[in-house]
Formats: C-alpha cells, structure tokens, sequence
C-alpha cells in the first residue's frame, strides 16, 4: 500500500522550506491576490515562479490556490493573468468557482486542476458531475466520516484529498454568509473574519440561557487526523490535506514532522490506535508541538462520525495549548496542579508560557499567566481523596501575582521558546535542508571526454561530457582515485542534491585535476535541474480565454443575441414563488396574486399531503432539496421523484446529479455559488430551467452578470432571512441536551425556539433540516425591492419570496405586499415602507446594497 501524498500550506517563503524540510510532498499557497486567504501574504510572479521551481527539484509538488468566487467583471479581466500565471507551471490550481475552473481549462487544456472544499462536495455523485468539468481531484467537505469517505471513493475514479489537521469551521466550507452578513467581510472571497469565534448569547423560548460552556457555541475544536490515518490509508485516499496558511513556519514544521513520521511507521508495520496521545506511535517529543503552537483542542473531528458534545467546548474560542490539568492548590510560592490523565506525558520547560483560566458565563472568563521559572513532579498527592492522581508544582517570577490564581483554574501549556527555538532550526540551519539522494558514474578513457552521470532512484538521470582525459604520469591506486573524486563531486550543498553513491570507472592512470571536475559537476548539476524542471507543454492562450468567455456570453445570453441587450425581449408574466417553511403558512396563501409554492420544510415533515394542498390552491408545488448531499442520504430525493412536484429547488451538486434526468423542471439556489456568466452557463446546461445567483454578489455585481446572460434565466429572493451559516453541527442539541447525535438529542430543536444574540445586539434564528443540520438565519430579513425596477428592465421575471417561521396572517400581508409591488400595483417605496412594518427587527437591505470592497493593509503584487 503507497503512501498518500501530505499536503502542508504555504504562507510565506519560510513555511515553504519548512514544509519541504519536515516531510511534505506537496505544498499549496495562493495566487497573487485571488484566494482564499486574503491575509497572508500576497507573492509576486517572480516569487511564484521561483518557489515552484524550488519544490520541484525537492521531489516537491506545488498547488496554486485560487479558491474564490469570481464575478463577472472580473472574469472578463482575467485571460492574460491567467495565461502569465499557467506559464509558470505549477502542478495543479485549487478551485472554487466553475466558470474559473471552465476558463483555465480553456486557456490551457493540459493544466491540472483540483476542486476545492469551497465547492462542498459531499457525495459520489456531486464528485462525478464536476468530473465533467476537467477536475482531476476533488478536496472532500471536512464533514464527512471516514466510513462515508470510504464510500465515495468506492464509487469515483478521481483523486480525493482531506483534511487531517488544523482549524475546522462550523459551518461548511462555500455555504457560510457569516462573516459577510455580521462584518461586511466575504468567507467566499477570502475575507472571513472569523464570526463564528465570537461569544454569543443563547434565548430559549424567550429567555436567557445562561452556560459558561455554551458562551463560544459555534467555535470548533482543531482536527487532529492521527488516529484515523491508518484508514484512510486503506480507503485509498490520495492526499492527506493540513489547514493553516496563517499559522507559523514552526507549526508546519511541527505538523509536517508528526505525520511525516506517523505515515512511515504506517507504512514499515502497520498501527491501529485510537488515541490521539498513542498515535501511530509517536513520541511526546512529536505530539506536544501539536497543541502548543496553536491548538483549541485537538479531537478527530468529523472522521468518527457525528459527536456535537465532542466537536465544541464552549468555553473559549482562541488558542489555549496544551491541557495540563486543574489548579488544587495555591500558596506564597507556587502553584499545584493536578495532572490530566493521558497516556503521553505533559513536559513543561523553564520560560514556556502558562495560561490559567476559569470558566464562567457571566462576566468574561477569568483569565492570567505568566512564564514558567521551574516545574517541579510529583508520582502522587499526599490529600487522601486525591490519592495516585499525578500531580506539578509550577514557579513563577516575582513579578507574577499568584493571588490572580485560584483553586478549580485550569492549567495550560500554550507557548514555548524552548520548543520553538527547535523547530525554527528546521527551515533556517543549512544541515536541515532537504536534499534528494542521487548516485553518480564517472567514466571516460584516456584521450576521450570524462563523462559524469547523475540519476535518481525514480530513473531521472543525465550525462554530461568535460574535458579530455589524460594520463597521470603514475598510476594512482583505486581508493585514492575514489577519495579524489568524491572530494570534489560530493560539495552539493548549495544544490537540492546530496550524494549517495558513487562509481568510478575509469583507468589507472587517469590524471583528475580538482577544477576539471568541479566544472563537470556543475554542468551536470545544470543539467540534472533542467530535467528534473522539465514540465508538460501547456501552452497557455489569453486568446482561448477570451473566445470562450465570447462564447459563454452568446450561449447564456439568447434573448436578443447582444449580451447585455433587452431590446427585442418578450415581455412575459412575472412569476412569484413563495418558500414555506411550516405546512400551517400554506393555507394563509389563499386568494394571493401568486404563482408557486416551494416547500422547505424541518425535521420528521411529510410533504405528500401539503403538497395536495397547494394544488388545491391552484399553484405549482416545488420541493427544495436540502443544502448538503451526503453518502446515503438519497432517501430524500427519492421521496421528490416519487412525489413528482411541478419543479425542484436544487441547492446542491449532488442533488442536481441525481435530478438532473428525472423529467421534473429545476431551479438552482443561490447555494450553488453562480457569480459569473462562464458558471451560469454551466449549471443551466446541466438541465436548470433558472437560477438564482450567490448571495456573495451586491447589485453592482448582479448587474454586471445580467449584461452577460439571459435574465429570464434568472430568479431572484425579492424577500428572506439570510442564512449565515449551513452546519453539519446541532447547537440545539450541544447546548439544551448531552445528546452526541440523534436520537439521543431526543429531538430537542423541535421543542423550542432558539435565537442567538451576536456582538453588535442583533438577534438571529437558529433552525433545524430534515437530516438535523443547522442554519443560522439572520434575524432582520433582506428586502431587494429597490432593485425591482432594474430588474425588470434586464428581463427579469421570477422572484421568490422565502419564509422563516411567520404565522399565518403575517405571511398573508408580507406576501401581498410584495405581491402588489412586483405585480405593479403598488409603488416601490410604499411597498419597502409596509414591509418594514411588518419585520420584528426591522427591514435590511443586506449586502446587496454594500459598494464598499474590504480592503487589506498588505501589498498586493503586480
């Protein structure tokens, strides 16, 4: 069984070596400018160039993160970027948007592409529809178990990657509007401001619920895959994936040498282990740098299935370290702590930083520390009821005030210089470069050019010829001959090399002059780059790019044949979907100028007779899928195709997979992630009557799509409440139950009514789906009826108006008011005016309205 690849990131250039040096066999970082880690820093094209071509000649594969949404101006802008950037023969780029993968594969057809997590490929199926694509690799959503890993594998030929270490998000990857709702930052463009790490209040029915372990309920601990390594082996995944452009070279160094080593042991015998402590067989030496570094807590994530109590503490969101264990005892000198029992002792070094802290809901947590002076062990404690429980006395400096310390604290390991100083030596001492072992023949007869060959164990080699041998006026004995040369073909230190073996075949009397063969060594070492540099022809063409986009713009754009152009546009009736969420808001629709009802409704909902009676009410019935598709989870797209609505909402790759040749009509929301005209095109040939755009785009944005498309191919949410966030994780049941997973969350979320109070005082919804999933929803719906004016003139006709959990009357005037307006019956600004009324925390625009663009204080190259 091979090795999977592991693949570490890359922030700066001292990351890069300090990946390649501790064990990586790939690295990513990202594109001057366009990717997914808007804070790190941005490289030139020189610095590009320069770092691949460095990997390379290390054995070392480099993937170029491009992990963004594009809009449609700027996708028109990036032929020529794309062409200087594809010259530079990076192995794969790492994508996100559609039509970005679409006009890469345009430009240069041999160029390897990867989808990223941002895509949230859940299933087998979503994997093979973008298989279509050109996408040799799909980055698996973080959320999925080894056992459901296993089985899309089972079920695709493409490569698949994971994650196995680093920050996990709580909501998936590509569906969260947390931090663009909450700070104006988008998560889709590389500017998450982290939003789910902040603490939140928690309303239940109402009131309050107050639990210093519920205060941070929607940060994550870190994943940490070592003990699942070993099966994900055997499923055959081909890239092992570490989270963290934006931690420290000293943390890749520590990551990278963890599971570099934890991956050989694998591979000489073979380990089994449940513990992350035990993993693999790793020393402490390797694991406590895991957790010192950066950690929030380190656990398998989502790889051993559903676990809520496990996946979130609650209590803190930052970096904490190392748990050492629990304060028993303060006096004028000290402090005692009790040992945490795990099997991998907890070493502390003079001047490592200790953190104390206490938990509490109300005020912030307490919180004080210092630089550790001396640690002192001790097998037992002498207290009677704490007998055989291991225990340290830790010692400060004088300046540290222990009366800040108190009985019940907990203890923390979260900095070492120590620690540190070792692994900073990784990427910056020469000695730890890493070199790859190659073998050299010198050969030649007298009279005849010395020929020196350097090859590789992967049957990479070269030959390069030098000057004329001549005859050394003694014979010179073998080992002295060997000594000569090695002497001079071994000083490879400056080069990615480093010599293993040597062999000579050459006579006797050879005479070998030290200059002669130092030139012959630098010319094959030339030569052995520029083979190992060696790279297939891609041939990029700015032109091909351009064509295509030409093309795209003629297809998705057939109304008048003028991208842009509405002239000669028919004028058709404006079609008006309301979204229920509750089967008791059907009924309140009676008599509404309306025209489709798209059912969304919670767990354990049948849909078979509300479905009758919107049929009843002389409308059209849909069905929306669920935002996420997982491994067997078909149950539900079963049921639409058995019940065989007038149309479906299709929020998900895998479910458009799955439809696409049922006969029943699609639409696709806005989860899809459409922000350009090249994806547009794509997603409605896979069979899509309309699609509503990402909600990343604001108007600006939307209209510069609309100059490129068809805009009766376009449906619009005149009124919703935003979902922040998509969650494989329950808050319902981590916070009101001790459930793991259903049903031993005895269905808690449809019990009560949950709202979050965030940082700026604003309230939000927190709802349930029919596979327990959680959405976080804005509390202040997002009303685009400014926008309804322009739209119409861009050809645009069906509009959806989406529903939370209003009663029956307040849906019946919501919706007639928009129904009014959209009919052109009532004005725009008495429309917004009455709608506002009608919002128990008013009315928002959202960021459809928001023209400001965040900007980072970080240079942007050219």
């Amino acid at each position: 069984m091979n090795n999977p690849e592991l693949l570490l990131p890359v922030g700066t250039r001292d990351m890069l070596e300090s990946a390649i040096n501790n064990g990586a066999d790939a690295v990513y970082y990202g594109v001057p400018h366009w990717n997914a880690r808007g804070r790190t820093e941005d490289f030139s094209f020189e610095d590009v160039e320069e770092m691949i071509r460095y990997a390379r000649l290390r054995g070392v594969k480099t993937y170029l993160a491009m992990n963004i949404l594009i809009f449609e101006r700027e996708i028109q802008e990036l032929p020529e970027f794309l062409e200087r950037l594809i010259a530079l023969k990076p192995d794969a780029f790492i994508i996100q948007d559609i039509g970005l993968a679409r006009l890469i594969k345009a430009i240069s057809p041999e160029q390897e592409i990867h989808a990223s997590t941002q895509m949230t490929l859940a299933s087998s199926e979503a994997v093979n529809l973008v298989k279509d694509i050109g996408f040799s690799r799909a980055v698996l959503a973080r959320e999925l178990s080894a056992k459901q890993i296993a089985q899309i594998k089972s079920l695709t030929d493409l490569e698949l990657e994971v994650f196995i270490h680093g920050a996990l998000c709580v909501s998936y990857s590509g569906q969260c509007l947390t931090s663009e709702n909450f700070g104006g930052r988008s998560a889709n463009r590389g500017q998450c401001a982290q939003s789910c790490r902040l603490p939140y209040r928690i309303f239940v029915d109402g009131k309050e619920w107050k639990d210093p372990k519920a205060r941070y309920l929607f940060s994550t601990r870190d994943l940490c895959a070592l003990p699942k390594l070993e099966e994900l082996r055997e499923i055959g995944v081909e890239s092992l994936k570490v989270e963290g452009r934006l931690k420290s070279p000293e943390y890749v160094a520590a990551v990278s040498h963890a599971y570099r080593k934890a991956l050989e042991i694998l591979s000489a015998k073979g380990y089994k282990e449940n513990d992350v402590g035990n993993a693999a067989g790793l020393t402490a030496q390797d694991l406590e740098p895991l957790e010192v570094l950066f950690s929030r807590g380190l656990n398998t994530g989502w790889l051993d299935g559903v676990n809520h109590q496990e996946l979130v503490d609650g209590s803190f969101s930052n970096h904490h370290g190392e748990f050492i264990g629990t304060v028993v005892q303060v006096d004028l000198n000290g402090v005692i702590v009790e040992l945490e029992d795990k099997p991998v002792p907890c070493t502390l070094l003079p001047g490592d930083g200790i953190l104390f802290e206490e938990y509490r809901a109300e005020p912030e947590p307490r919180q004080t520390g210092s630089r550790l002076y001396k640690a002192t062990w001790s097998a037992s404690s002498h207290d009677s009821r704490r007998a055989g429980k291991s225990q340290v006395r830790l010692e400060f400096g004088r300046e540290f005030n222990l009366r800040k310390v108190s009985y019940g604290m907990k203890a923390y390991r979260n900095d070492s210089p120590a620690l540190e100083k070792e692994l900073h030596k990784t990427f910056t001492d020469k000695s730890f470069a890493k070199h790859i072992p190659v073998c050299m023949l010198l050969e030649g007869k007298i009279g005849e050019p010395l020929k020196l060959t350097i090859s590789t164990s992967d049957n990479c080699a070269v030959t390069v010829e030098g000057a004329i041998l001549e005859a050394s006026r003694n014979e010179v004995a073998p080992d002295a001959l060997q000594a000569i040369a090695k002497k001079e073909l071994s000083a490879l230190s400056a080069t990615a090399y480093v010599l293993d073996k040597l062999e000579i075949k050459l006579p006797a009397n050879a005479f070998l002059p030290g200059k002669v063969l130092r030139t012959l060594r630098q010319e094959a070492v030339q030569a052995f780059d520029e083979k190992r540099l060696q790279w297939k022809e891609l041939a990029p063409s700015a032109d091909n790019g351009r064509a295509f986009l030409h093309n795209v713009a003629r297809n998705t754009n057939t109304v008048a044949g003028t991208p842009g152009s509405t002239t000669n546009a028919p004028k058709t009736r404006r079609t008006i979907t309301v979204l229920v969420r509750r089967p008791e808001q059907i009924d309140a629709l009676l008599g509404l100028d309306i025209d489709k009802v798209v059912m969304d409704f919670d767990w354990g909902v049948k849909y078979d007779e509300p479905l009758e009676r919107i049929h009843k009410l002389g409308f059209e019935a849909g069905i929306a899928t669920l935002r996420i598709h997982k491994p067997s989870e078909n149950h539900y797209i079963k049921q639409i195709l058995t019940l065989m609505p007038e149309f479906a909402l299709v929020r998900n790759l895998g479910s458009l997979a799955l439809l696409k040749d049922s006969g029943i009509p699609m639409v696709g929301d806005y989860s899809l992630n459409a922000t350009n005209s090249a994806s547009y095109d794509w997603l409605l040939a896979q069979g899509l009557e309309k699609l509503h755009p990402s909600w990343d785009l604001n108007s600006t944005q939307l209209f510069d799509l609309l100059k490129n498309i068809d805009g009766s191919k376009l449906e619009l949410a005149l009124h919703q409440y935003m979902p922040a966030f998509h969650s494989e994780y329950c808050a319902f049941a981590r916070a009101l139950t001790t459930g793991r997973r259903f049903p031993e969350c005895k269905k808690i979320c449809t019990q009560h009514k949950v709202e979050i109070l965030d940082h700026k005082g604003e309230r939000h919804f927190l709802q349930s789906d029919a596979e327990c999933r959680n959405t976080l929803f804005v509390g202040k719906p997002q009303s685009a009826l400014k926008l309804l004016p322009k739209l119409i003139a861009q050809n645009v006709s069906s509009y959806r108006l989406e529903l939370l959990d209003e009663e029956p009357e307040s849906v019946r005037r919501k919706i007639d008011i928009y129904t009014q307006a959209i009919r052109g019956k009532l004005d725009i600004d008495t429309a917004i005016s009455k709608a506002g009324v009608e919002e128990k925390y008013g009315l928002s625009e959202g960021q459809l309205f928001n023209q400001s663009v965040w900007q980072d204080r970080k240079k942007v190259c050219d």
